[in-house]
């Protein structure tokens, strides 16, 4: 497995790393990937750091990226999906109703929804999976159809609407039913490569909600997965911020993967889950 990161850095600012790695992008950005044992990471790391005391960012964004040997694959007990397509509005947004009255007072989690997804329409990518912001998943009804018919389990499809109230014949959400897979050690979650959250200002006492992002590859306790084509984590990453919410990491058995390739459902990102 390799381990990619792509930073966002300022044109004028680039010269300080060496080699002045990447590409321009439209002239003031410049787009650096490096492997993620390169030393410069760790200079990236230190330049963030002393701009920072400056009130001034070094890096502008970052992404890491996993790419596996077709053995790694081949030998995988489960998947995490990574979402590429996503839109906006969200459900919340087109008059969806969560019912927050059980969730954590702390971090957000638990909130369940309790109609059917309302959504624009026309915002729908003309995909067969997609992501709102707040992720929830919307798939095509072509999509519906054959998941049930290969008989995937852990997946639920509800209707979706417009925000009027009527059906959308073409889309269904996807909704996972089976039971929640543990997030366990090494996974490594904080807000970025250089910024572990010790003082864990985005972790929920409670443990619902483990940090801002994971860094690492997934691991996930082998006895809490029950085998199902569709699972979700139990533990949640991100943070509540308006019609935002912390949310699961999603998991694909190596039969519904296939499946979905079969089907060349587009921009399908995933990582190899470590079952300990």
């Amino acid at each position: 497995m390799r381990e990619i990161i792509e930073f966002r850095v300022g044109e004028p600012e680039a010269h300080m790393l060496p080699g002045n790695p990447g590409r321009s992008l439209g002239g003031t950005i410049r787009n650096v990937r490096l492997p993620l044992e390169d030393e410069r990471v760790r200079l990236i790391g230190e330049l963030n750091r002393e701009f920072n005391r400056r009130g001034r960012s070094f890096s502008l964004g970052w992404s890491i990226s996993r790419h596996y040997t077709p053995e790694e694959m081949k030998s995988a007990q489960i998947f995490a999906l990574r979402p590429r397509s996503i839109f906006e509005p969200c459900g919340e947004m087109c008059g969806t109703e969560y019912d927050e009255s059980e969730a954590c007072s702390l971090c957000g989690a638990g909130a369940r929804q309790s109609t059917d997804l309302h959504l624009e329409p026309e915002s729908i990518p003309k995909r067969d999976l997609s992501f709102t912001i707040a992720r929830e998943i919307v798939i095509s009804n072509r999509l519906a159809q054959v998941l049930q018919a290969h008989g995937i389990t852990g997946a639920g499809f509800l209707p979706v609407r417009d925000p009027t109230g009527n059906l959308l014949e073409d889309w269904r959400q996807l909704t996972i039913t089976s039971a929640p897979v543990d997030i366990v050690a090494p996974t490594l979650v904080g807000n970025d490569l250089f910024d572990l959250d010790e003082q864990g200002q985005y972790r929920c006492p409670q443990g619902h909600v483990l940090g801002l992002n994971r860094l690492s590859e997934l691991w996930g306790r082998r006895e809490s997965y029950d085998g199902s084509d569709l699972v979700q984590t139990r533990q949640l990453t991100g943070a509540r911020r308006g019609v935002l919410h912390p949310k699961p990491e999603i998991l694909l058995s190596p039969k519904l993967y296939r499946l979905l390739r079969e089907l060349k459902v587009g921009r399908l990102v995933v990582e190899v889950v470590h079952l300990t």
